[in-house]
């Protein structure tokens, strides 16, 4: 039998895929969400959408109140600490004048930091990037809702890809705008990437099978370097990759440049061992071309 889920940042990039992976297995989702065109399109994927503010919890917390589970998928790197702090706040008051009892909390790999070449699971200590730094102490409230009664679980995705948004998206944007493949500073560190899809397979094993308490950094295991990634975009499109300087990255980025500059790689080998998650989509470099199409269709859509 299926739970009743409440997502939130239903509408978003990976939101939407999450949202839409627990309806198709047979749970009865909720999605909150701001995009009203957006939140039609869940409807036909067979998700009860929810126009609504994560900052303004009186627009939500009454349907969320009457959920089992939640998914707190709203995911911006940039996203400001004091809107994700209202959702948590709400989530627990669904959950001491309700029926929450599961939450999926949505952080990110960025927590980590540089991890200065070497391979790190989710034992490693946090030293997160300037612009994250907020979210570990986010971490420590969400777990603390197991005094209410809640199973938590915290999900740590690396750089997602797919479809036409994300970091990778906006190289096929540039590359068919400018044909041209910016890459911040000289391109040799390494980000630890995973297609949306994917994360959504984990969240379905996660809702399922994961532990309360537990922590799952999510990637697909591959070690290319930011210049590996871009010349597979330039290869499947025709373009010509570009190195910005460091400096400029930070001028122009701040906190965001400086995260983008960051080396990391990781293992997932956590969540393939508790959640028996297998990710389909093996490597970027590989599915460049593919993925390329997908971008393009995806664009042709979206204008038709």
């Amino acid at each position: 039998m299926g739970l009743r889920v409440f997502v939130t940042g239903a509408t978003g990039y990976l939101g939407s895929a999450i949202a839409i992976r627990l309806a198709r297995a047979g749970h009865e989702v909720r999605g909150l969400g701001r995009d009203e065109d957006r939140a039609a399109a869940l409807g036909a994927a067979r998700v009860s959408p929810l126009l609504g503010d994560l900052a303004e919890p009186e627009t939500y917390l009454a349907e969320l109140k009457n959920c089992d589970a939640v998914v707190h998928a709203a995911f911006d790197p940039t996203a400001i600490s004091q809107q994700d702090q209202r959702a948590l706040e709400a989530i627990r008051a669904a959950a001491q004048d309700g029926r929450v009892r599961r939450l999926l909390y949505t952080s990110g790999v960025w927590v980590h930091g540089d991890t200065g070449g070497r391979v790190v699971d989710e034992t490693a200590p946090l030293d997160p990037a300037e612009l994250v730094a907020w979210r570990t102490a986010h971490e420590e409230v969400a777990l603390s809702l197991a005094a209410h009664e809640v199973e938590v679980a915290i999900f740590r995705p690396g750089v997602v890809y797919g479809e036409t948004r994300g970091v990778l998206g906006a190289w096929f944007r540039e590359a068919k705008e400018k044909s041209i493949v910016t890459i911040p500073g000289n391109g040799l560190q390494h980000w630890s990437m995973v297609h949306r899809d994917d994360v959504a397979e984990a969240y379905l094993l996660g809702l399922e099978h994961a532990g309360g308490g537990e922590r799952y950094i999510l990637t697909d295991e591959t070690r290319f370097t930011v210049r590996e990634l871009a010349e597979a975009v330039a290869r499947a499109t025709g373009a010509r990759v570009r190195s910005r300087a460091r400096d400029e990255v930070l001028k122009a980025k701040g906190t965001y440049g400086a995260a983008l500059l960051m080396d990391q790689q990781f293992t997932s080998a956590k969540a393939r061992r508790e959640l028996g998650w297998v990710p389909s989509h093996t490597s970027f470099v590989a599915e460049a071309e593919a993925l390329h199409r997908e971008w393009l269709a995806g664009r042709k859509a979206k204008v038709g």
